[in-house]
């Protein structure tokens, strides 16, 4: 009796954990729930920032002024974000690939939603090694990489300057 009841215990834990996933991907969380970020930064200011760390690359910015990352609002983004929940398929292995350039751009899709989509949050490519992942300034004007198939947050000087081909935000 008593396996039965933990049984049933766990198929109610699983449809819970389903629905709080299904919920997720839904959005409605990033919908009730906003960034505390308030430093703002001109896309001069910020142009002239990544210039400064990576001479010579593309730099595409979107917008005349962004909202700098409070690290309390990525971290908890990330924590409800499941993009990194995915399976990895190599694009040698399928047409239909999900790679680390589609994990990239997943991540920056979630954060396509008001209040988030007006934050320093954006994707670079690497040349060596070659890998598409995401970036982010902080309030503190520190540059961040964000490994979208894990949510590791990487210092700057994770990956050389050198080996940047472009950036997005």
């Amino acid at each position: 009796m008593c396996l039965i009841l933990e049984h049933k215990h766990s198929l109610e834990k699983i449809k819970e954990q389903d629905a709080l996933i299904a919920e997720l991907q839904a959005g409605e969380y990033y919908k009730t729930h906003q960034p505390v970020s308030d430093k703002q930064i001109t896309s001069s200011e910020l142009y002239a920032l990544l210039r400064s760390l990576f001479p010579g690359i593309a730099v595409n910015l979107g917008d005349s002024y962004r909202f700098l990352c409070h690290y309390d609002d990525i971290t908890e983004f990330l924590v409800q974000d499941v993009t990194n929940k995915m399976p990895y398929i190599s694009d040698r292995q399928n047409i239909s690939s999900f790679d680390c350039n589609v994990f990239a751009n997943r991540l920056l899709g979630q954060f396509s939603v008001p209040g988030w989509s007006d934050l320093c949050f954006g994707k670079a490519w690497l040349t060596i090694p070659a890998h598409a992942l995401n970036i982010m300034i902080a309030d503190d004007r520190k540059f961040w990489w964000i490994e979208p198939q894990t949510d590791e947050l990487l210092e700057y000087n994770y990956y050389k300057p050198e080996n940047v081909r472009w950036i997005e935000l």
